[in-house]
């Protein structure tokens, strides 16, 4: 430690933060010529480090812990991600909050703190336990105040786990999309001026990114599908985007892969890959629905099947991984067969085959055209 200390030029304290971080850097860039038990031990010393807001090392410490979080880190804290992240968020309340009071020496360092572990560090920490960073951002809703900043830190960095990881964030589209809307529920209005403009930013940002996410023309209406749904009971819900509320909910038997409203926003047409099929409802008007406020099911008033087109390969879509899984339920008979992890595989497959390049674009009053990847597949009359 002596050599070390001196070396650094520093205290022993500073001695201890730099081996921390050299050792974790080792662990992270240079992991075949280490021992693999050195990322187990220096983790939490390295976590103490970036939570200790120390101008000196914090920074350096969440770079080397977002940098690693995928390939080293994660095995080692995967259970303590949540609480990192609350912790995060903590941290970002506390500077804002002692910002007005601080100096300005000090303010810049807890600033530049503060954007590393929002700006760096959550981002990949939301990416590598999705549901955790949900579950957090969920309760941060009802903990927090109105107007702090931890709610629109939560949008932007929803952004970047949908630019980032949109395949893995796919199952929990519809906890997405309900907690942007809570963001700009009009009973909370001082929630809404605080995040509206990082709330529609967030939603552009999921519909741009999700073929079965939609918003009309007019921006009033708002439409979500499930893109892995159970087997055979999937849904699309529609949401009122003035009260934010559900208004519709159409039950379906296959996962949504793409969605897309009519021009004049009283029609839906959703395609779905497993078992190739175009479905068209009639919603009705907007002023009807604001009069009957009720969730009276919403009948398919247009059902097309849809030719597989040249390249189409059935072993390579969701439908044939959903044979595969229903063939395989008719053999488990025992929960001791590892049923559940059979299960966690075929979603894990079925996440992997997602494909997010598909697109429903009217052409006409009652004409879809449905493209993959930028090219035509069909056009078809409703």
């Amino acid at each position: 430690m002596p050599d070390w200390t001196s070396c650094v030029r520093g205290t022993s304290q500073d001695a201890m933060a730099s081996q921390i971080i050299v050792a974790a850097a080792l662990a992270v860039w240079y992991s075949s010529l280490v021992k693999p038990r050195l990322a187990i031990v220096v983790v939490h010393p390295l976590m103490k480090l970036v939570m200790a807001t120390n101008e000196k090392y914090s920074c350096t410490a969440a770079e080397i812990l977002a940098e690693g979080m995928e390939s080293t880190w994660k095995a080692c804290i995967s259970s303590e991600i949540p609480r990192l992240i609350a912790d995060i968020f903590f941290q970002v309340e506390c500077v804002s909050g002692a910002s007005a009071n601080a100096s300005a020496q000090n303010s810049a360092a807890s600033l530049n703190i503060r954007e590393t572990l929002v700006g760096i560090l959550l981002p990949s920490l939301a990416m590598a336990d999705i549901p955790g960073f949900l579950h957090v951002i969920e309760s941060q809703i009802w903990s927090t105040a109105s107007d702090s900043p931890v709610h629109v830190v939560s949008l932007m960095t929803l952004i970047r786990v949908v630019r980032g990881s949109p395949r893995n964030l796919a199952p929990y589209l519809d906890k997405v999309v309900t907690f942007i809307l809570q963001t700009m529920d009009p009973g909370n209005l001082v929630m809404r001026k605080t995040c509206i403009l990082s709330s529609m930013a967030a939603l552009k940002e999921v519909v741009r990114m999700f073929p079965m996410v939609a918003l009309n023309d007019t921006s009033s209406r708002l439409a979500v599908g499930d893109a892995i749904g159970d087997i055979n009971n999937s849904s699309i819900r529609v949401y009122d985007m003035q009260s934010m509320s559900k208004i519709k909910e159409m039950t379906v038997t296959t996962a949504i892969t793409a969605l897309s409203f009519s021009p004049d926003g009283e029609g839906l047409v959703a395609f779905s890959e497993n078992g190739l099929m175009i479905r068209w409802w009639s919603l009705g008007s907007v002023w009807w629905e604001k009069l009957s406020r009720n969730l009276v099911p919403v009948q398919c008033t247009k059902l097309i099947f849809v030719p597989p087109w040249e390249g189409f390969s059935p072993n390579s879509t969701r439908s044939s991984i959903m044979a595969s899984a229903l063939g395989n339920d008719r053999h488990a008979n025992s929960p001791g067969n590892g049923q559940d992890s059979s299960e966690m595989d075929r979603l894990v497959l079925l996440i992997h085959n997602l494909d997010l390049s598909y697109r429903l674009e009217w052409v006409g009053e009652r004409k879809v055209k449905l493209t993959q990847h930028g090219h035509e597949l069909g056009t078809f009359q409703l």
